[in-house]
């Protein structure tokens, strides 16, 4: 990362940029109230089935365009997901496919995010998971959070739930004016 007020911008994909929820919805009768979803079994996405189903997702409205801008102006993005590693073509080849910006993809457990955030710097994160969230709020300046049923009661002072990708454009115009002002 080079530059005075470039930052390193970590982004979760699924249930963040990517709305895999939507495809479990279709295919399984689960509530949004609890995650991870219980009534999924463990290693579910390391099948054909929850490959296929990852593959599948569609990307939330907006999050490719506040990604670029991101990315225009010289942020590092870093794709950090819970998804198993036997994921990683599909994954890369799903954020080529729907034109998200380049960026490394790091695969880890989940409850490693803040670990991996806090050793490489990370500024800001985008996540979805509540718990994740929690831990990522001590290492990082700022946790974008969209919104769904199981992570409506996180109140947090460094996590901020949006409704929309569209709403956190001028979030990114905002941070965009702050960096290149320091």
């Amino acid at each position: 990362m080079e530059g005075p007020g470039r930052m390193r911008i970590g982004v979760d994909i699924c249930n963040t940029i990517a709305n895999v929820n939507a495809e479990i919805l279709r295919s399984y009768d689960v509530s949004l109230e609890v995650y991870p979803f219980p009534e999924l079994p463990a290693g579910f996405f390391s099948t054909p089935e929850g490959l296929t189903l990852l593959a599948r997702a569609k990307p939330l409205a907006g999050a490719v365009e506040v990604l670029k801008n991101y990315a225009l102006h010289g942020h590092e993005i870093i794709y950090i997901t819970s998804r198993p590693v036997i994921a990683a073509n599909i994954t890369r080849e799903w954020l080529a496919v729907h034109g998200f910006p380049r960026g490394s993809i790091v695969f880890l457990p989940r409850g490693y995010k803040k670990v991996f955030a806090t050793h490489y710097g990370i500024g800001l994160f985008f996540e979805d998971d509540p718990i994740e969230a929690a831990g990522l709020q001590e290492a990082v300046g700022q946790v974008y959070m969209p919104a769904w049923p199981y992570n409506r009661n996180v109140r947090e002072r460094y996590i901020q739930r949006f409704t929309s990708w569209k709403d956190m454009q001028n979030h990114s115009d905002c941070h965009l004016r702050l960096r290149m002002v320091l």
